[in-house]
């Protein structure tokens, strides 16, 4: 007799997570949520044809999330200097937590402020 293994659980989904991201607000510019859960692929266990693991999601509303692809990933997120695999990353961490993602999405937007140049800051 041969001995069937237990289902292996797919830990590249969740889709309680990417429901999570959906609540925030925008990581590039600070529009409330509804947000889209942007995937990272840099850095990530994505490849060619192979969607990240949605561990590796942030969140951005419709118009920063057609930006990100349209100039790319490497671009867009450097100009903004933010690490998007690290707010990926902390959102993990504290999904479900409303509160707290919301603070990870308002860390990684003061850090934008942070590195403006004195003359472009508001005020």
């Amino acid at each position: 007799m041969v001995a069937r293994s237990k289902p292996k659980p797919e830990f590249r989904r969740r889709g309680q997570h990417l429901a999570f991201v959906k609540l925030l607000s925008c990581v590039a510019c600070g529009k409330a949520a509804p947000s889209e859960a942007a995937h990272v692929r840099l850095g990530t266990d994505g490849g060619v044809g192979i969607k990240p693991s949605d561990r590796y999601s942030v969140s951005l509303c419709t118009s920063c999330h057609e930006l990100q692809h349209r100039f790319g990933e490497l671009k867009f997120w450097s100009v903004l200097r933010i690490d998007p695999l690290s707010v990926a990353l902390r959102l993990w961490t504290v999904s479900g937590d409303l509160e707290a993602g919301e603070r990870t999405v308002f860390r990684a937007r003061q850090h934008i402020n942070l590195m403006k140049p004195a003359g472009d800051r508001p005020g």
